[in-house]
């Protein structure tokens, strides 16, 4: 029965796809817009997201709230979209990305030091990765397991036909230590419930359940750490992507090693708090975000 399901499910997922691939890229963008409004007039997740936004950002309220969460809706669509669509683009990100402050990556790449790269479910996350791999950063990403075989397969098929490699959950901490040790990057994201292996940080001021994996990672690397957010310009298919080193600076950590993961864990928190606050309509508000540390409606 379960492999039933998995099988109508992705074939419902291809048959959704067809069209997309068929069209002109920007029209099958404009598409998965118009789907994200749908999905929020629905209401998929409505409460959620006004607890989430109203927890992080009071200032939006009524209208104003809805708007900005209408909007997320319809970014997290297009991403997903463009995901979707990144074979089509292999060769030519460039005319949809612009990279700002790439050469420092590009000198690490050169000196053959890896390091860390960590983002949040903001902007058109996957797109940041496969613009990077066409600019010739050597990229790996650390990737969970889908429960649909066949989707699971798909997703990381179209991430490695844009040059990135893939590093599975299972084979993480050997993964990650030989890809950063042979001058790679490893990206991960680091917004989520973590559950019980987690670090507890603050979140727009509010205790949050924050993966620790690339804390400890770094610690045991002595890496630097890249925090890397990607902007939607308007509501078109052009982006612009901001890298930056968060840390690097391993004398002045507490001696204990939970208590320098929360620091650095806090660190690039922190930052990508700043990006929601600049364009809160490029995250995705719709996950249980504090899931272990806040009651939900």
């Amino acid at each position: 029965m379960k492999k039933i399901k998995h099988a109508i499910e992705y074939a419902a997922m291809i048959a959704l796809l067809l069209p997309l691939r068929i069209l002109p890229f920007r029209w099958s963008v404009a598409i998965g817009g118009a789907a994200g409004g749908l999905l929020w007039r629905l209401g998929i997740r409505r409460s959620v997201s006004r607890f989430n936004l109203h927890l992080c950002l009071p200032e939006f309220e009524g209208k104003a709230a809805d708007r900005v969460l209408c909007e997320s809706y319809r970014n997290f669509c297009r991403s997903m979209v463009e995901f979707a669509l990144l074979p089509r683009l292999r060769g030519r990100t460039g005319d949809f990305v612009e990279i700002k402050d790439l050469e420092f990556l590009q000198t690490l790449t050169t000196k053959s030091v890896g390091a860390l790269m960590v983002t949040g479910h903001f902007g058109s996350w996957e797109l940041l990765g496969a613009a990077l791999c066409e600019a010739g950063v050597p990229l790996d990403f650390l990737v969970g397991e889908q429960s649909n075989a066949a989707v699971d397969n798909f997703i990381n098929n179209i991430r490695a036909s844009m040059g990135a490699g893939i590093i599975h959950m299972g084979v993480a901490a050997r993964g990650v230590i030989k890809a950063v040790r042979s001058g790679r990057m490893v990206a991960m994201l680091s917004d989520q419930d973590a559950g019980k292996s987690s670090v507890v940080v603050n979140f727009f001021g509010h205790p949050a359940s924050t993966p620790q994996g690339i804390a400890a990672f770094a610690l045991k690397l002595k890496c630097p750490i890249v925090f890397g957010s990607i902007y939607r310009v308007g509501k078109t298919a052009r982006h612009i992507v901001e890298l930056e080193i968060v840390f690097d600076d391993y004398e002045g950590l507490p001696e204990k090693k939970e208590d320098a993961i929360r620091q650095i864990t806090q660190i690039y928190t922190d930052r990508l708090e700043e990006a929601v606050r600049r364009a809160p309509q490029m995250y995705f508000w719709a996950h249980r975000r504090f899931k272990r540390t806040m009651k939900y409606p």
